[in-house]
């Protein structure tokens, strides 16, 4: 009797796993790695932000470009193909984050990335015109000035056989974030905020390891996990930091609310805190929420956009050269960089797109299917997770042929034309895509025009970036770059 007690509790687990893989039956269809009872495909998809990028890639070269993987209880798509992203993202039914984004809310709690539904709806449309085109403008100053620092930064380097560029940029994009969309000037660049930069980056390098874990993703088992104690220290860092903020917005005897009017007629204030803090709706958490969601979502992606076109850049000279002849036509030694240059540096804007598509910043969003639904001829069961390759759709031979050569000549208008329109996603799309694109590019514009027309960008000697796959694309030996300065006209 006791051993047929023993037994059944044993088989338990067994059973469980067997009704779940009936779950997703009619995903039969979709190929993938055998997975182990449990546990899944975690040993096949790897426990660092390095192996879950060069695997994810493994299993893109075997399976194709829509292919499943088991994480424990969750079962896994992964969606590289166009047809498929174009279904997805452009649908008004499918926007549901998938339950990986409930990691990010020991940060982020309940912000514009991890909401759903109608709150999520509310804060968008509330959000939203903090970032209108217009009142990019009125940041231009802002990205001009924190570019002259860093600059000033970097004249320290030149001439060094290398310079990991990788925390300047951290620290610029840092000053960015907090002095337009919340008012308030930080100087992290001056040697401030560091404890914040290094708590966001370790942050986010433990969330994408829980995310494929068949274990740590679960709250209670994860505080057996090394990772526990650092996870909570680094969010009491970053909490203690938003706080700060906007206590010192608060504070401010004299705020500069700038203001602009819509084409509608409509006031808006520029900065986003102000937005917020002026509401009668939010509480203080909720407007926690959506200033630590801005400062992830504008600070780390606008970091690894930069680096990456940086060394894009030196990696080939010749394309470095044409853009810089581009700014001495479009802008010569101007010091501040317009909004018309920003429009006229046509060439420059495609060889960041390239950046974004060799090099995507956001390697992969995820949605969680909340009803059944058929998308393109495949029954998926509700409760699946779509795992939006975005970096795996990018290096997609169909859509990019050589997808390994960097060539901003892809972008040219006739060439995106001929090309599928959800083949190219880097700031997802439809209703649920990213609402600062235009001001990412425009940061990124502005630090690219100034720095060429200071430095030559060289490549660092034996030096080959260790790419990984966290919340963003980073290089985790650092960025090593070498600055020369440059002879005016060369």
């Amino acid at each position: 009797m006791f051993f047929v007690v023993v037994l059944s509790v044993l088989s338990l687990p067994f059973l469980w796993w067997y009704f779940f893989l009936q779950k997703f039956k009619s995903l039969s269809v979709i190929p993938g790695p055998r997975p182990l009872p449990l546990i899944g495909n975690a040993f096949d998809i790897g426990d660092t932000p390095i192996a879950l990028l060069n695997n994810c890639a493994k299993l893109l070269n075997q399976y194709g470009d829509v292919f499943k993987i088991f994480i424990g209880n969750e079962c896994k798509v992964f969606i590289a193909n166009a047809d498929f992203l174009e279904e997805i993202m452009s649908s008004n039914v499918h926007i549901t984050k998938s339950n990986t984004y409930d990691l990010l809310k020991p940060f982020l709690n309940d912000g514009l990335l991890t909401s759903r539904g109608s709150k999520w709806k509310k804060r968008r449309k509330m959000i939203t015109p903090t970032l209108h085109f217009k009142i990019l403008d009125q940041f231009l100053e802002v990205f001009n000035s924190s570019t002259d620092i860093l600059i000033a930064k970097l004249s320290s380097e030149v001439g060094k056989d290398w310079t990991d560029i990788y925390p300047y940029i951290n620290l610029f994009s840092l000053d960015v974030i907090c002095e337009t969309t919340m008012g308030v000037k930080i100087s992290s660049q001056e040697g401030k905020n560091s404890e914040f930069v290094h708590a966001l980056s370790h942050y986010f390098d433990i969330l994408v390891v829980r995310a494929f874990s068949a274990w740590k993703r679960f709250d209670f088992l994860f505080k057996f996990a090394a990772e526990y104690p650092l996870q909570e220290k680094y969010v009491e860092t970053l909490q203690k930091f938003c706080s700060s903020v906007i206590e010192k917005r608060r504070l401010e005897k004299s705020p500069q609310v700038v203001e602009t009017t819509s084409d509608l007629g409509i006031k808006r204030r520029i900065a986003l805190l102000d937005l917020l803090l002026e509401s009668d709706d939010l509480t203080n958490d909720d407007i926690k929420e959506e200033i630590n969601t801005f400062m992830f979502a504008g600070h780390d992606t606008t970091t690894s956009g930069v680096t990456f076109a940086l060394l894009a850049l030196a990696e080939n000279p010749e394309i470095q050269q044409n853009v810089y002849e581009e700014i001495l036509e479009v802008v010569g030694e101007e010091k501040y960089v317009s909004m018309q240059h920003l429009q006229d540096t046509k060439y420059l804007e495609m060889v960041i797109k390239e950046v974004q598509r060799k090099y995507s910043s956001v390697p992969f969003i995820e949605r969680q299917l909340e009803m059944d639904a058929t998308i393109c001829g495949v029954h998926f069961p509700r409760g699946a997770t779509l795992h939006l390759y975005l970096h795996g759709v990018h290096h997609n031979e169909k859509y990019f042929p050589d997808p390994e050569k960097f060539d901003p000549e892809r972008f040219l208008p006739h060439r995106q034309a001929e090309r599928h329109n959800y083949a190219f996603v880097p700031f997802s799309a439809g209703p649920r895509n990213c609402i600062g694109q235009k001001f990412a590019m425009f940061d990124i514009k502005v630090l690219i025009i100034k720095i060429l027309q200071k430095f030559k960008i060289l490549q660092a000697p034996d030096y080959k970036p260790q790419l990984g796959m966290a919340a963003v694309l980073k290089s985790y030996n650092g960025m090593r770059l070498r600055l020369t300065r440059r002879d005016s006209g060369k």
